[in-house]
Order: C-alpha cells, then sequence, then structure tokens
C-alpha cells in the first residue's frame, strides 16, 4: 500500500512572516514595498522626510556595497548597514 503525503498548511501570518526580509538581502531589479524600519531614531526620522516609511513602494535599482533605491520617485544611497534594518516584502505579496 503507498502512502500518500499531504502538505502542511501555513497560517496566513506564518506565510506572510516568509514573504519578508531585510532590504540588504533584495537583488537589483527588485520591487519591494516597507514593512518596517529599525533603526536609530535620527536615522528613521531622516529615512520619513525622505519618503521612506512603512508602506511605500521601493525599486532596488543597484545592490553591491551600497544600495542605490528610488524611492517615490527620487533615487538615493543607503549604506548596507541602514538597509539590514529595514524589512521588506514583495511589492506583489499581501500584508
Amino acid at each position: 500500500m503507498t502512502s500518500i503525503q499531504l502538505p502542511t498548511l501555513q497560517s496566513p501570518s506564518t506565510a506572510a512572516a516568509r514573504t519578508t526580509c531585510a532590504l540588504n538581502a533584495c537583488p537589483a531589479g527588485t520591487r519591494v514595498t516597507v514593512v518596517d524600519i529599525e533603526c536609530s531614531g535620527d536615522e528613521a526620522c531622516r529615512l520619513r522626510s525622505l519618503g521612506f516609511c512603512e508602506g511605500t513602494s521601493v525599486n532596488v535599482i543597484d545592490a553591491r556595497d551600497a544600495m542605490l533605491l528610488e524611492v517615490r520617485g527620487t533615487r538615493i544611497a543607503l549604506g548596507s548597514a541602514l538597509t539590514a534594518g529595514i524589512t521588506v516584502r514583495p511589492a506583489n505579496a499581501r500584508a
């Protein structure tokens, strides 16, 4: 008799958690949405004043040492230490 392996179902919150990553892990050409910004208060304030906040769509233009990003029509470069504290999800994924 052959046994059939059934797939395990994940709760929506578990599935959503797996679709997020740090911004510095995204390759060039990726479009993502910012989920959370975890950095110092001054850095978070500076990013938000540039329009880089939760819910914002971001295009990764270049992902070498510093990341070149397009945010609301403006290109900005951020270092890897700063982008490591920014959590994103694919732009087409639901929260």
